[in-house]
């Protein structure tokens, strides 16, 4: 039996508000609630990574965003079903909100919250999502301040 391969290419982001030294984190659940993440998904043609990242935010989360800089590009593999294995890389960018309204996209997100940091990192489901939520938090004092 032959796997065929798919590469998929998503972006996503780490938006945080509040002070440097305590920021919120927002977040996406998913499968009826039980698994927190961070909002991302796919590229479309022509488009680059950044706006994907802020688009897609936005869609998921009702959050209008700024991109502040790239964080990670994040690769792993899944298969699909017995005979499609697919290779993703997910491109997170470290985010600050600029406007929206906090409302998850019912089809894909069951719920969109702010949690603090700390929690955040506790309620992370997948342990990529809590190496560059680490990681947006130690860049955020450079950029809380900016806003």
């Amino acid at each position: 039996m032959r796997v065929k391969t798919i590469t998929v290419h998503s972006a996503g982001g780490v938006v945080l508000r509040g002070p440097a030294d305590a920021p919120d984190v927002l977040m996406i659940a998913t499968h009826n609630g039980t698994r927190w993440a961070l909002p991302k998904g796919q590229v479309e043609p022509n488009e680059s990574l950044p706006e994907a990242a802020r688009r897609e935010v936005e869609e998921e989360t009702g959050i209008k965003v700024a991109t502040l800089a790239h964080l990670e590009t994040i690769e792993y593999w899944y298969y699909a079903s017995r005979n499609v294995r697919h290779h993703k890389f997910v491109d997170y960018f470290l985010m600050k909100p600029i406007g929206g309204t906090l409302r998850p996209q019912l089809s894909e997100v069951d719920d969109v919250r702010w949690w603090p940091l700390a929690k955040a990192l506790e309620l992370a489901t997948y342990d990529n999502d809590r190496r560059v939520i680490e990681k947006a938090g130690k860049r955020w004092p450079r950029y809380a301040d900016e806003l």
